[in-house]
């Protein structure tokens, strides 16, 4: 079989949102053409949809290998960079204890990376918001979420991220008092 018979098969697992299916035939798809480019950059994708990001970087990796000058392929390497970060500092964040602000300190520091190589992540800008509130920096809290609310398209995401902009308001007022 070729491998762009397998991509087909690939495709059509993806259309019937069988992602672990689709990714045994882009892996099956590799060991056919183990050169393309291609098919590692489309396994990558779906395994990054699949939430096995460890994977998804690899694959994507791979594909900067044999094809160093393709854009896309280095952009969605970024935004993989960029969740890897972000899962990283989220984990600081969840685990700290109340009065360590060095691990906050960590995790804006991941947080700020993650949204300079995903400038388009709400997400991250979200995060980073909530890493300098642990900070208590409340002006470069509210410049997050106020790149988090430029990027947002959602009405019930915006509507938490007015109550948050508010939130670090009240505690620059408070501060400033």
């Amino acid at each position: 079989m070729k491998a762009d018979d397998l991509l087909n098969k690939a495709y059509r697992c993806i259309l019937d949102n069988d992602f672990e299916g689709a990714i045994s035939w882009f892996e099956q798809a590799i060991a056919i053409e183990p050169e393309r480019a291609d098919i590692r950059y489309r396994c990558s994708i779906t395994y990054a949809r699949s939430d096995k990001l460890d994977q998804a970087i690899s694959k994507a990796e791979e594909a900067i290998r044999l094809d160093p000058d393709e854009a896309s392929y280095k952009l969605h390497f970024q935004r993989l960079q960029a969740k890897d970060l972000m899962r990283q500092a989220v984990r600081k964040l969840q685990f700290r204890q109340d009065n360590d602000f060095g691990e906050a300190a960590e995790a804006a520091v991941l947080l700020e990376q993650a949204a300079r190589l995903d400038p388009l992540s709400a997400e991250a800008q979200v995060w980073l918001a909530l890493s300098y509130g642990e900070l208590k920096d409340y002006r470069k809290a509210l410049n997050a979420i106020w790149e988090a609310s430029a990027l947002m398209q959602d009405d019930t995401v915006s509507a938490h991220l007015k109550k948050l902009e508010q939130r670090f308001k009240t505690y620059i007022d408070h501060t400033s008092n």
